[in-house]
């Protein structure tokens, strides 16, 4: 049953009227359950007319003492904070695009942008929630071939122009032609 100090502060609120004008589905149900016990029902009757737990009614309640019926939304979720905001998308782009430059040889991995993350932006990722960003962002978090940083492009050319017609290295343009 509910103590009398909580039933004084249910008094000032018309629950109904809250919950008619109310859009999200879940605090109007929140609502309901307090307009409920303000006619003096149970929480045991309240929640089986909401088809919610009995630990849940009394949680809202809880809530509304704490803090009124503007607390009645629920808790912030702890991952809502942890999301790259969308005014940093753009210097997050360029930052994987430099580490990648950087890098020389082999590829960015998604533990290094985690880090990344982690270090320039201050958001804490997972590998799975960084692959996503990624594809969100429209990068591609895995690189062609990783080239060597001992390659030199200018043998690699006069390599490719010393082959000879009906060698394997040229197969594509026998196919070709």
């Amino acid at each position: 049953m509910l103590s009398q100090q909580i039933i004084d502060q249910f008094q000032p609120y018309d629950f109904d009227r809250l919950a008619r004008k109310e859009k999200d589905g879940r605090r109007r149900l929140r609502l309901i359950a307090l307009a409920h016990l303000k006619e003096g029902k149970s929480y045991l009757e309240v929640a089986a007319a909401l088809h919610a737990c009995r630990h849940a009614v009394m949680r809202w309640v809880q809530w509304f003492t704490a803090g009124g019926v503007a607390r009645l939304a629920g808790l912030p979720h702890d991952w809502s904070t942890q999301r790259l905001a969308k005014e940093h998308e753009e210097a997050f782009r360029q930052a994987v695009e430099q580490l990648q430059r950087e890098r020389g040889g082999g590829r960015v991995r998604g533990e290094d942008i985690r880090q990344l993350l982690a270090r320039q932006f201050g958001v804490a990722y997972s590998l799975n929630g960084v692959y996503d960003l990624l594809k969100r962002l429209g990068l591609v978090w895995i690189s062609a071939r990783a080239v060597s940083p001992y390659a030199d492009p200018v043998a690699q050319a006069e390599f490719k122009k010393k082959l000879r017609p009906g060698s394997r290295g040229n197969a594509a343009a026998r196919h070709c032609a």
